[in-house]
């Protein structure tokens, strides 16, 4: 029997190690596509204390102030206004896209989204341009982790096929945010 112990916890250890270190998680909701959305406005509605959002690309237009994309940053906005610590990075580095072996224009993602949270007093930076800061994901309240491949754009949010996940669980939570707290600020 104690033979037969330590080989089930042998395999284990060695062939399934995630069982053993999983964060446990509450509940978990796949995003697809449109349903991102709606998740993410009413989790920031809902927001208490804090909110911290890395977005690789969040592009609006003045034109269209009631699009998908302006009412996330109006959401980050009235959480602002309501007490809630708010915390936006937005991606800056040098344009990979400038041909030669080393580009020298800066590229700022997001800057009308920059510029509209900053004038509403929003706390806001581009991380440093040395690093590409590729993630889209919100921590709220140190409990909910939104993440997947939706940014903050027309396309995204209304025309692409995304995949993202909400997952309730202070353990992932406090887990990304001890990893994204460490993001270089300009």
């Amino acid at each position: 029997m104690k033979y037969l112990f330590i080989v089930i916890i042998f395999f284990t250890c060695t062939f399934c190690p995630s069982i053993l270190f999983a964060l446990p998680a509450d509940d978990v909701v796949p995003l697809v596509d449109q349903e991102y959305y709606f998740h993410v406005h009413r989790a920031m509605k809902d927001a208490k204390n804090s909110i911290f959002c890395v977005m690789y690309s969040a592009n609006i237009n003045p034109k269209y102030p009631k699009s998908k994309e302006y009412q996330l940053l109006d959401g980050l906005v009235d959480a602002h206004k309501r007490g809630v610590a708010v915390t936006v990075i937005f991606e800056k580095n040098i344009a990979f896209w400038e041909k030669g072996a080393k580009g020298k224009t800066v590229e700022k993602k997001s800057p009308k989204a920059y510029e509209f949270l900053k004038e509403k007093g929003v706390p806001v930076f581009y991380d440093s341009v040395k690093n590409i800061t590729h993630s889209k994901i919100l921590v709220i309240d140190n409990y909910v982790t939104i993440l997947g491949s939706t940014n903050w754009t027309y396309s995204a949010l209304n025309k692409n096929h995304e995949a993202s996940v909400l997952i309730k669980s202070r353990s992932v939570a406090e887990s990304f945010l001890a990893k994204l707290n460490k993001i270089p600020r300009d």
